[in-house]
């Protein structure tokens, strides 16, 4: 059963999307089940609301700007990660975001520390947190752009309105001191109350090597670390290898 076009232009204009694209199967629903008007009506509301929860996520996603989709469903906890099923579980309730928790992911290349951070930010934009992917290098780049164009403290700002921050890759080179001053910034306006995920190789009693001046890396491993939960990967690397002109890639 299909809508007259006045109530599809009505729902059009209200920008009842959910609403518009479920209606025709509701109005046969209602004629084969009898629906009565507030049955009806209660279903169609409720389509709306799906549909505008489905949107928001998808827009938390795409802010996100992760480099990979992944998900905390996908993970293969029969391969030996040294995961803990039970505390990834617990993770992906996201509780840790609104208790203000932090993160580390430890591990060599390629085990799949990206992986598993970029899923616990998937299942925080799923959970309706704001969330923002980083990589290093290019928060760096992003501070660096942000000074020469004049917009620095409204980068400041954007990082600290975000529930869930996630810095990938955190070691890969020493850091400049203008460059680890930045982070400090960054986590300084954040405070205590919200959650950042930290991917490295680097060990947490080796952060010196990143970050030279010693004042500076305290307060920068205090803040990250403090109450935080480590999450050590092990195992061999597994990025695409090619044998016989194919690529395999496990998933973490």
């Amino acid at each position: 059963m299909i809508a007259s076009d006045l109530t599809t232009n009505h729902l059009i204009s209200l920008r009842l999307t959910g609403m518009r694209e479920s209606i025709a199967a509701r109005l046969t629903q209602a004629r084969k089940d009898g629906l009565d008007h507030e049955e009806f009506l209660s279903l169609l509301l409720q389509d709306e609301a799906d549909h505008r929860k489905a949107a928001k996520i998808q827009g938390l996603i795409k802010r996100a700007t992760f480099k990979q989709v992944s998900t905390l469903e996908e993970i293969d906890f029969a391969t030996n990660r040294s995961l803990d099923k039970k505390q990834i579980r617990d993770l992906g309730t996201c509780r840790f975001i609104l208790d203000g928790v932090n993160i580390i992911i430890l591990g060599p290349t390629g085990v799949g520390k990206t992986y598993l951070a970029s899923a616990l930010g998937n299942a925080g934009c799923r959970s309706g947190y704001t969330t923002m992917f980083y990589r290093m290098n290019n928060l760096i780049e992003q501070f660096l752009l942000a000074r020469a164009k004049g917009t620095y403290l409204g980068m400041l700002r954007r990082l600290a309105s975000v529930d869930l921050l996630i810095l990938d890759d955190f070691g890969i080179k020493p850091l400049e001191p203008q460059h680890f001053q930045d982070l400090y910034d960054a986590l300084d306006e954040r405070g205590d109350d919200k959650s950042t995920i930290i991917t490295t190789q680097v060990p947490v009693e080796n952060w010196g090597e990143v970050i030279s001046d010693p004042v500076t890396c305290e307060a920068i491993t205090d803040r990250l670390t403090s109450a935080a939960v480590q999450l050590v990967l092990k195992g061999a690397s597994y990025r695409p290898k090619r044998s016989g002109g194919k690529t395999s890639l496990d998933k973490v």
